[in-house]
């Protein structure tokens, strides 16, 4: 997918370049036409036709390779411009409006308008809209004397010429820059949508292997206790809950990674209770029933809430408040254990899953604070309930 706009912007770069190349080709198509619709001609005139065939040629060519310039700047690919080859190109189309005026052929006005038009088309790739019309202005006012004024119609002519070619010119090298500029934009936009899955499995990775980690933790010391206890029954429970939960972990990894990873209120709700009962933490949950369409918001907050505990602090009392009110939806969790030490470093800003949970919830447009009330740690988050007929 993200190859088919710059497929896009290649191929219409082409255009670009061909449709300026033809442009350009103009004095050379006006001559040829005025050489077939007269006379032939014959001794000098013959001579001085043949001259300003050979300058329209080599004309055409250095309006090719400055337009060339032009466009490759256009695209970002910019070089020098030598500035002995620009005063050649300038000797060349001089010239070619001074031979012109030898042949005795009819409307070599709008030949010499041709010419200066495609002269100044050349560089209209690289101009914006206010200078290529300025640049349209001067080059009519510098062709009107060789048009002449007597023929209004021979001047009508010249003048849509040179305003033809320009705007042919500008407009296409304005669409090939819309076209960049959209290419840019689906780059980023990939770029932005690449950077967001990967925060996404990180904070998710965290979220559920903190607690999972801080579990197996547990349960391993647990089990090491109980082995040196003699009690090598219940230490090989313990010992089978770790392989359990590590078997899990694989699945899990599994569906963070393809961003099936799901969890619900119920489900967080008993893995607290259960986790906190075998580190020996009493675990009271009161409150209101969290509604549906917030609940799985709140289980990552019990999740990483519960982490915490066990991380930072010896609670031996944690209590999951809720209460909906006012519009949103609180969840309060608290425990006893923070005057331990370490227990700071679960504190508001104090630690990766907590300024994680912080952005999860305040997308949701909640907020979520950690603060101490005495020997109390109090983690609150408050969530809007989400409007009717959204989930």
């Amino acid at each position: 997918m993200s190859d088919l706009p710059l497929v896009g912007a290649r191929r219409f770069e082409a255009y670009v370049r061909w449709s300026t190349y033809l442009a350009v080709s103009i004095p050379v198509g006006t001559l040829l036409r005025s050489a077939i619709e007269a006379d032939r001609p014959t001794g000098g005139a013959l001579a001085a036709l043949v001259a300003a065939m050979v300058l329209s040629l080599v004309l055409f060519a250095g309006n090719a390779l400055v337009a060339n310039w032009s466009i490759d700047t256009l695209v970002g690919r910019e070089r020098r411009l030598r500035t002995g080859g620009v005063v050649a190109w300038a000797l060349v189309l001089v010239a070619f409006v001074a031979v012109t005026f030898m042949v005795p052929l009819p409307a070599m006005g709008l030949t010499v308008a041709a010419a200066l038009g495609s002269a100044a088309a050349s560089f209209v790739p690289v101009l914006d809209a206010r200078r290529a019309l300025l640049l349209n202005a001067a080059v009519v006012i510098v062709a009107v004397p060789f048009m002449g004024v007597g023929d209004i119609v021979q001047l009508l002519v010249g003048v849509a010429v040179i305003s033809i070619v320009l705007g042919i010119c500008w407009s296409s090298s304005w669409m090939l820059r819309v076209l960049l500029e959209l290419q840019k934009a689906h780059e980023v936009r990939a770029e932005l949508a690449l950077a967001n899955q990967r925060l996404r499995i990180s904070r998710d990775l965290h979220d559920v292997f903190g607690r999972t980690l801080a579990t197996i933790a547990l349960k391993s010391s647990l089990a090491s206790e109980l082995v040196l206890r003699g009690q090598d029954e219940r230490a090989a429970r313990e010992l089978g809950e770790v392989r359990r939960l590590a078997e899990e972990a694989g699945t899990e990894v599994r569906h963070v990674v393809r961003g099936e990873l799901r969890t619900t209120w119920e489900s967080e709700l008993a893995g607290a209770r259960s986790l906190l009962e075998s580190a020996g933490i009493r675990c009271t949950v009161t409150g209101d029933p969290v509604p549906e369409g917030r609940a799985e918001d709140l289980a990552w907050v019990v999740r990483e809430g519960v982490t915490n505990v066990l991380r930072h602090s010896v609670a031996a009392q944690v209590t999951l408040a809720t209460a909906v009110e006012g519009g949103q939806v609180h969840l309060t969790i608290a425990n006893d254990g923070a005057g331990s030490e370490g227990a700071g470093e679960a504190g508001a800003g104090g630690g990766t899953g907590l300024r994680a949970m912080s952005e999860r919830i305040g997308a949701l447009g909640g907020e979520v604070i950690a603060r101490r009330d005495g020997d109390w740690f109090l983690l609150d988050a408050m969530i809007p309930l989400p409007e009717e007929g959204t989930a």
